[in-house]
């Protein structure tokens, strides 16, 4: 890094460029494991290697290619950012952003959930932060905010765009968890199609899990926020619905 006057984030965007470069090296590492094993590739959380760098989406659309992975993109996001309006905005457009660029299966998470009444009380209900619900009932609570207040316009065309694509929603995680981890592990195997690799490939198989009861997601967000959430911490601001 010294050697090319680089800091820790530009160390970061040098070391994905040069692996891009060498990603025979990668690829060689990799296919004596493609049969039987079930791969993580865990990347640093720099936002710009994933919002406007192509490098990781490049070295993502080379293993695809020539390794035939079927990948899943999983962001992950602190749950303590939904106590504060204005930075549930910013996680928003990151999330967007990051699935536009990297073109994947995609499921962003709100980590973190089990201390998400650590940071202060949410104007909403969880859902309405997982299910990212109708943004116009945030701009109340971000006018409460001078800073946020000065860019009113801006962050309702912001909520807007977000509105527009209408692809971004999240689910929830606590690592610690055993229930939280494996909801999660279905739903990252059923985006990539993992959860049919045990099966016999045939119509009707498929369809069982096709028609298979649903877990609804608002009774699956309801458990978490009981389980980590006391009722005195859900603040109901009527006044900002309006």
């Amino acid at each position: 890094m010294s050697e090319h006057s680089l800091g820790p984030n530009g160390g970061l965007v040098y070391c994905m460029d040069y692996l891009e470069m060498n990603i025979d090296w990668l690829e060689e590492k990799l296919k004596p494991l493609i049969e039987d094993h079930y791969f993580l590739f865990d990347f640093p959380g720099q936002v710009e290697l994933f919002s406007l760098h192509t490098n990781a989406r490049n070295i993502i659309n080379k293993l695809i290619k020539k390794l035939d992975l079927r990948l899943t993109a999983v962001h992950l996001v602190d749950a303590h950012l939904c106590c504060d309006p204005g930075k549930y905005v910013s996680a928003l457009l990151l999330s967007l952003s990051t699935m536009l660029h990297l073109e994947l299966p995609h499921i962003n998470v709100l980590s973190k959930i089990d201390l998400i009444e650590n940071y202060g009380n949410l104007a909403f209900n969880l859902d309405f932060y997982t299910d990212v619900q109708d943004l116009s009932y945030l701009q109340y609570h971000l006018d409460q905010d001078p800073r946020s207040a000065k860019y009113r316009k801006l962050t309702k065309e912001l909520c807007d765009v977000i509105d527009d694509f209408s692809l971004v929603n999240f689910s929830t995680l606590d690592i610690q968890d055993k229930e939280s981890v494996g909801n999660l592990v279905k739903l990252i195997d059923k985006s990539n199609g993992y959860i049919f690799s045990s099966i016999d490939s045939s119509a009707v198989e498929f369809s069982k899990i096709a028609a298979a009861p649903l877990d609804w997601d608002y009774y699956r967000t309801a458990a978490v926020q009981e389980k980590y959430m006391k009722d005195d911490e859900i603040v109901q601001k009527t006044s900002g619905m309006q």
